[in-house]
C-alpha cells in the first residue's frame, strides 16, 4: 500500500470515528430531549387536571355521555335493552324503602344486562331540610365511581343502611368519608383517593348537575320533582304500579312500558 493510500485511509477511518461520535452525541441529546419533553407534558397534564380537580369538575368515569346519571354495572346492557332512570334524594325517607324492597331486583337486572340502570342522584332535599347532607352524600357516591368504581353500588346501598332515622339529621363528614368507606371494604390508595375527592369536593359540579338536569326532566314527565321516581325509555313507571308486583316481577312490568 502506497503512503497516499495508507494516508487516505487513515483520513478516512478518521472520519468514520468522528461520525459515530456525532450519531452517538446526537443519540444521547436526542433522548435527553424527549425525556423533557415528555416532563413538560406531564407536568401540564397534571396542572390541567389540578386546576379542573381544583373547580370542581371531575366527571365520574361511569356517567352517561349528557351527564345526567351514574350507569351501574356499564357495558352489561344487551342489545335493545330497556334504560331504566331510578331518581333519589339520599335523605328521603321513601327511597329507603323503596331500595330496601326493589333496588336489589333493579341491580340484578342490570347485572344480567336485562336493562341499562341509571342512577340519577337528587339534593332538592336540603333546601327542604335547611342542610347540605344529601349534597355531600351525593358527593361521596361519586367520588367512589372515581376512586373505587366496583364499590359504587355497595357504597349507595351502604348511604341507606346509614340514613338517620330522624329526618333532616342528615350523614355526618365521618360517616361518609370513613364509616361507610371501611363498611364496603375500600382501603389503602382507593380510600385514600375516595377521601381526598371527597374533602375537595370534586365532583360537587357534576352532582349538582344531575339535580338540576333531574329536575328538568322531571317537571317535563311528571309535572313535579318527587322521588322516588322510575322512567323507562324516557317514559314514567309509576311507583303506584310497581308497587303492586313483587320485586321477582319487576322485569316484566318495565319490559310492559319499555
Amino acid at each position: 500500500m502506497t503512503q497516499n493510500n495508507r494516508e487516505r485511509l487513515r483520513q478516512a477511518q478518521a472520519a468514520a470515528a468522528k461520525q459515530k461520535r456525532l450519531t452517538r452525541i446526537i443519540g444521547v441529546g436526542a433522548a435527553v430531549l424527549a425525556v423533557v419533553i415528555v416532563g413538560v407534558i406531564v407536568g401540564v397534564l397534571f396542572q390541567n387536571q389540578g386546576k379542573a380537580a381544583g373547580s370542581g369538575s371531575i366527571t365520574p368515569p361511569n356517567a352517561t355521555a349528557d351527564n345526567k346519571a351514574i350507569i351501574v354495572n356499564p357495558g352489561k346492557a344487551k342489545s335493545g335493552a330497556p334504560v331504566v332512570e331510578l331518581f333519589f334524594d339520599y335523605q328521603c325517607p321513601v327511597c329507603k324503602q323503596f331500595e330496601s324492597v326493589y333496588g336489589g331486583a333493579l341491580t340484578s337486572l342490570a347485572a344480567s344486562g336485562d336493562i341499562e340502570l341509571h342512577y340519577r342522584t337528587m339534593s332538592f332535599l336540603d333546601q327542604n331540610l335547611n342542610n347540605d347532607a344529601s349534597l355531600r352524600a351525593g358527593i361521596a357516591a361519586t367520588c367512589v365511581d372515581v376512586a373505587a368504581t366496583e364499590k359504587y353500588s355497595d357504597f349507595h346501598n351502604a348511604i341507606y343502611a346509614n340514613q338517620p332515622e330522624s329526618e333532616g339529621a342528615g350523614y355526618t363528614d365521618t360517616v361518609l368519608r370513613e364509616t361507610i368507606p371501611g363498611t364496603v371494604g375500600i382501603t389503602g390508595e382507593a380510600l385514600t383517593n375516595f377521601q381526598s375527592c371527597y374533602d375537595k369536593q370534586f365532583t360537587k359540579a357534576f352532582v349538582n348537575g344531575m339535580n338540576d338536569l333531574g329536575t328538568q326532566d322531571m317537571q317535563a314527565i311528571n309535572k313535579q320533582v318527587a322521588t322516588p321516581t322510575v322512567h323507562v325509555n324516557g317514559k314514567d313507571l309509576p311507583i303506584n304500579d310497581i308497587a303492586k308486583v313483587d320485586p321477582t316481577k319487576l322485569g316484566d312490568l318495565i319490559t310492559q312500558h319499555a
